[in-house]
């Protein structure tokens, strides 16, 4: 192949795509069905330029700029504000529009503002959102369509339910990749001449509470570090401020961003106390590290949340009108189905909890999407340095299709330029996957996990503290353990506990990124709130945490921000 892309939502299909357009033989592998993901669940709202707003690709670097703090990757921030129109555009060559006025055009009537931002900026989508938008990348695809009997063609071979094992180097830089066929029971083997890592992130580390998907385990961080990429400001989780806390098979799943308040929205604590006002206008990380030092101090609502009164929006005619639009979206239609009709009608408040919604941490890449490790590219959450501390709404589905399609095309030219690395027998790599059915041990895979999770939430959840990180950091050693003494059925075509064994370990590997970035940031910055450090430390707002593997072992250190 000429470039193997990994994963399944909107950064993989784009470059996917984007490579197999300019003559490329692609493979697309992923561990759900294509279009599955954060992407197919996501409100398919997404950043567009304004101009007839006062918009311009200054305003919104400098917003991207004030909301991650001065963290972000300024190369990276710049292509967003320069190229941010290119992901509507891609979306709807693939087949999916976004709402349009009465005479068809898109003009300052259907433009929304979310959270972070200082104007109106955003597209929603006709009602489907996410799952709209997944049904056309599936179409795109399938239009690209090559078989395994026809590589010699440019075209994607798509394998889904398939999960990456472990990346191949040859000659210094990426030869391939060893992958699983989940539904077959076999091990595989890709060899190409460039990867594009597009896995997405790792929410389902706080399992249930996250909105995210279930196969969002951080395989991309873990397999590319593995490699010897680097990544930055793995501390910095975005927990989105209004999941629902009830009931118990909907916790975690987001009903809205600060944006949804209205301008009459207040937040209140479980005495009934206004906690924030005016919260339609923060970010999400603002309005996080205000609940989280509520829910810290025990005033919380009966199913440990806290309360979302909307209703003052129903007084005035701007508040009435964010409801209808709402209304129009489906946004409110969970809400109806949790919490009863005068709350769908913003008459009783909602109880709220923030959520893990997104990683701002990942790869380092330069402007190429390339990481450190040749051959070896990466786009959408995975990738690290756009957010800096914290992202704003609805840049994402605008981000992964940018860096997406950038990073197809310059993995697709790197791959022509050098060639495949002579080919090689991996018979260890492959060995060191099939010995794991039918392996004999004390733990189950699933209940390891569930100890992570819990783990995870606890301790590197909302609030941080040194003492707490240090213990998360000897139970996940602990974990290691467990982990290497589950069992596993032998059972080869459909066997869940394997990918629970292979996410388990990519999810102790990152839970340990993530618990080490957040020991070593002595501030609180963004996503990150440390209790025993409640202050910004202006030294360390120039720099980025940066780790990766040497000897086995992971390594963790500061490097400054890069200006250019």
């Amino acid at each position: 192949m000429d470039v193997v892309c990994l994963g399944g939502g909107g950064a993989a299909v784009a470059a996917a795509v984007t490579a197999a357009r300019l003559g490329g033989r692609i493979a697309l592998v992923s561990k759900e069905p294509v279009g599955y993901g954060d992407t197919r669940i996501s409100l398919g709202f997404t950043l567009y330029p304004n101009p007839a707003g006062g918009d311009s690709p200054e305003a919104l670097l400098a917003d991207l700029l004030v909301g991650g703090e001065h963290l972000n990757s300024l190369q990276l921030t710049e292509l967003i504000a320069l190229k941010a129109g290119r992901a509507v555009e891609m979306v709807e060559e693939f087949g999916h529009l976004y709402r349009r006025d009465r005479e068809g055009n898109i003009s300052r009537v259907v433009f929304a503002r979310s959270g972070g931002h200082r104007i109106s900026r955003t597209l929603s989508c006709p009602p489907g959102g996410g799952v709209a938008i997944a049904n056309a990348l599936r179409a795109a695809v399938q239009g690209l369509v090559v078989s395994r009997t026809d590589l010699r063609h440019a075209g994607v071979l798509v394998m889904e339910e398939t999960v990456a094992c472990r990346l191949l180097l040859r000659e210094g830089r990426i030869a391939g990749v060893v992958c699983l066929d989940l539904a077959r029971g076999e091990t595989v083997v890709l060899e190409c001449g460039a990867l594009v890592m597009a896995t997405g992130g790792a929410g389902w580390l706080y399992y249930p509470n996250t909105d995210c998907t279930r196969g969002a385990t951080g395989d991309g961080y873990a397999l590319a570090a593995e490699a010897g990429a680097e990544l930055q400001d793995m501390e910095q989780v975005q927990f989105i401020p209004f999941g629902f806390t009830h009931p118990s098979s909907i916790r975690g799943i987001h009903i809205g961003e600060p944006s949804i308040a209205g301008p009459r929205g207040v937040l209140k604590n479980g005495e009934g106390k206004v906690v924030l006002a005016d919260l339609h206008r923060m970010t999400r990380a603002a309005v996080t590290r205000v609940m989280a030092l509520e829910l810290q101090a025990g005033r919380t609502t009966p199913h440990g949340g806290l309360w979302l009164d909307l209703s003052g929006n129903l007084q005035e005619a701007d508040g009435r009108q964010l409801w209808e639009q709402s209304r129009q979206r489906w946004a409110m239609d969970c809400v109806r189905r949790a919490y009863g009709e005068r709350a769908y009608r913003w008459e009783e408040p909602w109880e709220v909890v923030p959520t893990s919604h997104y990683c701002m941490g990942g790869l380092v890449t330069d402007a190429h999407c390339a990481t450190r490790v040749p051959g070896l590219y990466a786009a959408g959450q995975v990738q690290g340095g756009i957010h800096g501390a914290n992202r704003l709404g609805s840049v994402s589905l605008a981000e992964v299709f940018i860096f997406g399609e950038i990073a197809g095309r310059e993995a697709l030219a790197f791959s022509r330029r050098h060639g495949c690395p002579a080919s090689g027998t991996y018979g260890e790599e492959i060995q060191a996957v099939d010995k794991l059915f039918g392996r004999r041990g004390e733990e189950t895979p699933v209940a390891v996990k569930g100890r992570l999770h819990r783990l995870m939430w606890e301790q590197v959840g909302l609030m941080r503290h040194r003492a707490g990180l240090l213990s998360a950091l000897a139970e996940i050693a602990r974990l290691r353990e467990q982990a290497a003494q589950t069992r596993v059925v032998p059972e080869r075509r459909y066997n869940p506990e394997i990918l629970d064994v292979l996410e388990l370990s990519r999810m102790l590997d990152v839970a340990e990124m993530i618990t080490a970035a957040a020991l070593l940031r002595e501030e609180t910055r963004g996503a990150h709130l440390r209790e025993d450090f409640p202050e910004p430390v202006e030294a360390l707002g120039t720099k980025n945490v940066v780790q990766w593997m040497e000897n086995d072992r992971l390594q963790t250190g500061w490097r400054e921000v890069k200006a250019v």
